[in-house]
């Protein structure tokens, strides 16, 4: 949820603005009516607070106060406070679902005429001498709402397209960063593999026409097969993060432990189960596995609301392990975002595949399979 600088300001300078509204109401009115008419200014500035976050429970608190506030003057429109309603509608389409956007404008309409109207006829205003015409304060309240509504939809739209250009720039940073890395792992096998199998095919003949010959050849092979290990090392070390020590081993399932641990000491109490009788799923899966994990988790500790606990199990079926990571947070990551598209990316390349997304009795799960090497090959 972005929130520019500009609407934080303009929430901050909302308890001036309250302060004077108070004032006002408490100096206006009587007791009884000074106390509904306060209650009421102080419930639609609070209900500002959740505006951008939770924009339908803002409008309707909000709105709520302005009841209040009618109920006990007509005066209400001329309080500085009565910019909270049109802050409120703006914060609604800006930021509400369409649906509840379009019903909440509707509601504010309803409520300039049911405003203007009472501010027309209230004792105390008619008292003052005011003749206000109905007609004239019903369009200008109005055009209040409407102005806010197109305010929001313009927020909407921002939004939208800052959406639209981020998801563009990882789409296109991706895809370039791939390419290269692909473009450069062709460059190092194919030279590397043409190398050995020339050496290879000659080796074939000199092991039987001149052995002494044929260990310079195995020597040759030995050679090109370090280096391109050596550069393949290299070059998968540009995928680390900015800043990371020398390339250490990829993690395996033994380091598994170690990783709940670490999740543990962040704060999250964690639960490892596995059943079954373990098998080699090779290194590219096992890598896939503590990558699972380790994101799920991550995702936890960062997105969830209020997590308690998480569980992690591993479940070795006869043609497959199975992975499941669970938590009992509320929110979560269920996008398209960077950490989902590398679990993916990972069990695929090991012939496997992944789902994450909120579970039915609340939380967020990542579950995945990886089918045994030997069973892959003889799907």
């Amino acid at each position: 949820m972005r929130v520019s600088r500009g609407e934080t300001w303009l929430a901050a300078a909302g308890v001036p603005v309250a302060a004077a509204s108070v004032a006002m109401a408490v100096l206006s009115l009587p007791g009884p009516a000074a106390a509904l008419l306060a209650g009421g200014v102080l419930a639609a500035h609070g209900g500002l607070l959740w505006r951008c976050t939770r924009p339908v429970l803002s409008f309707a608190v909000v709105s709520a106060g302005f009841v209040a506030q009618l109920a006990a003057t007509g005066l209400l429109l001329v309080l500085p406070s009565v910019a909270a309603f049109p802050l409120a509608v703006y914060s609604l389409v800006g930021y509400a679902p369409r649906r509840a956007a379009v019903a909440g404008v509707a509601a504010g309409v309803l409520g300039a005429g049911i405003a203007a109207t009472r501010f027309a006829t209230d004792p105390s205003v008619t008292a003052a001498g005011w003749r206000p015409s109905l007609p004239l304060v019903a369009g200008l309240l109005v055009a209040v709402v409407l102005a806010a509504a197109s305010l929001g939809r313009y927020r909407r739209a921002e939004r939208a397209l800052a959406d639209a250009r981020d998801r563009s720039r990882r789409r296109a940073a991706a895809t370039a960063e791939r390419t290269r890395i692909a473009r450069e792992m062709h460059d190092v096998v194919a030279h590397s593999l043409a190398v050995i199998v020339s050496q290879a095919r000659g080796g074939r003949y000199l092991v039987v026409a001149e052995p002494d010959r044929a260990t310079g050849v195995l020597g040759t092979i030995e050679d090109a097969g370090r280096s391109a290990l050596t550069d393949l090392r290299a070059l998968l070390g540009v995928l680390r993060a900015p800043g990371a020590e020398d390339p250490t081993p990829a993690p395996a399932l033994a380091d598994l432990p170690r990783v709940l641990d670490t999740v543990r000491a962040a704060g999250l109490d964690v639960t490892y189960q596995t059943s079954g009788e373990p098998r080699a799923v090779g290194a590219l899966g096992e890598l896939a596995l503590v990558r699972a994990v380790q994101e799920g988790l991550t995702n936890t500790l960062r997105h969830a609301d209020r997590p308690t606990r998480a569980t992690v199990e591993l479940r070795w079926d006869p043609d497959r392990v199975r992975l499941s990571v669970r938590d009992d947070g509320r929110g979560g990551t269920a996008g398209e975002g960077a950490g989902l598209l590398g679990m993916r990316e990972r069990f695929a390349a090991a012939g496997g595949a992944v789902t994450a997304g909120a579970r039915p009795a609340g939380g967020f799960a990542v579950e995945a399979e990886l089918p045994y090497p030997d069973q892959a090959a003889t799907a």
